[in-house]
């Protein structure tokens, strides 16, 4: 079996005294188009809007869509192999890379670059949205007051990643 390579091997780490940028590893993605009726006794509470993110049994749980949503769980999930008779299933765990932006400047560096309102009344921890960081697309999950994961597609990650860099240097201290 092939071993996994990060799109970002060669990056480096952004840290300063208020804001880290990195690479989140080991994660599995899939994308799961089906009833939620049907889904549900597998992965357990879905959300029930589009934009909200719940976690269940170890993984967190998107709708993306009306009858579409995103598994991230562990590296190595099982959940594939329950869902195929009720669902259909595409991995994305390959396709994507996920960076973590974290510290109190988060808000301010993502809203440099990124169409959203990110005050915390209005971009709240479990909230996500698909959209675009400088004319790339990619899903911003707020999973912590000033925490986000991007998910960003591989081909186009060290570009979103040196953008975040860039957009964080007045923060650096």
């Amino acid at each position: 079996m092939l071993d996994r390579r990060s799109a970002l091997a060669s990056a480096k780490p952004y840290t300063s005294s208020v804001l880290q940028i990195g690479e989140a590893h080991g994660f599995s993605l899939l994308q799961v188009a089906g009833l939620a009726k049907a889904i549900s006794p597998i992965t357990g509470k879905l959300p029930v809007k589009v934009g909200l993110a719940v976690t269940s049994e170890g993984r967190t749980l998107m709708r993306t869509g009306p009858n579409q949503f995103w598994i991230i769980g562990p590296e190595v999930d099982d959940i594939e192999t329950k869902l195929p008779e009720i669902a259909i299933i595409t991995p994305l765990s390959h396709s994507r890379t996920r960076i973590v932006i974290e510290g109190e400047p988060a808000r301010n560096v993502l809203a440099k670059g990124v169409p959203l309102d990110f005050h915390h009344s209005a971009f709240k921890s479990g909230t996500f949205a698909m959209t675009g960081l400088h004319h790339t697309p990619v899903l911003v999950h707020c999973v912590g007051e000033n925490r986000f994961e991007i998910y960003a597609l591989r081909t186009f990650a060290v570009s979103v990643y040196e953008w975040l860099t860039d957009a964080a240097l007045e923060f650096a201290r």
